[in-house]
């Protein structure tokens, strides 16, 4: 829309308010001075401020919940959750085990090595026990098997 000119200067003129969208600065000087006609703006229901803000709310709120589901699933099915976790303490404990089995069977075998290098009693305990030795002096009978120890093999 243009302005007239004639018989009045540019401020003393009235003009009609048009604008209904908050401007910037840069153009409240362009339209005052006339330069330009503000842009017609669409006609919008207004939306008060209060609803504005329930809104802001309610989509911060389904935020933070989306965000605080997807972590709960993560703690309990992700690879550090407590699936996992409780998998890798039940094989820390059955490790522990082992190595304290290994432990044990180690001092044994140590104690068998230093009998087999200082005790004559052991080794003829192990003489008779593996190879089956004897003394000269002992008497060797050889008895048939029973039926009762025959019974016993099968089962």
């Amino acid at each position: 829309m243009q302005y007239p000119t004639a018989k009045k200067s540019l401020k003393q003129q009235a003009r009609p308010v048009i604008q209904t969208k908050l401007l910037k600065n840069h153009d409240r000087i362009l339209y005052v001075n006339g330069l330009f006609t503000p842009p017609k703006s669409e006609e919008r229901p207004v939306v008060s401020a209060k609803e504005t803000e329930e809104w802001r709310s309610l989509f911060t709120m389904v935020l933070i919940a989306g965000f605080g589901a997807i972590m709960l699933v993560i703690s309990v099915i992700g690879s550090y959750g407590i699936n996992a976790t409780n998998q890798l303490e039940a094989y820390e404990q059955k490790l522990t085990q082992q190595i304290e089995s290994m432990r044990i069977e180690k001092t044994l075998k140590h104690e068998e090595i230093n009998a087999l290098k200082t005790n004559p009693e052991y080794i003829e305990l192990v003489a008779r026990k593996n190879l089956g030795l004897v003394h000269a002096s002992e008497l060797i009978y050889y008895l048939p098997p029973s039926e009762t120890n025959s019974y016993h093999k099968d089962n």
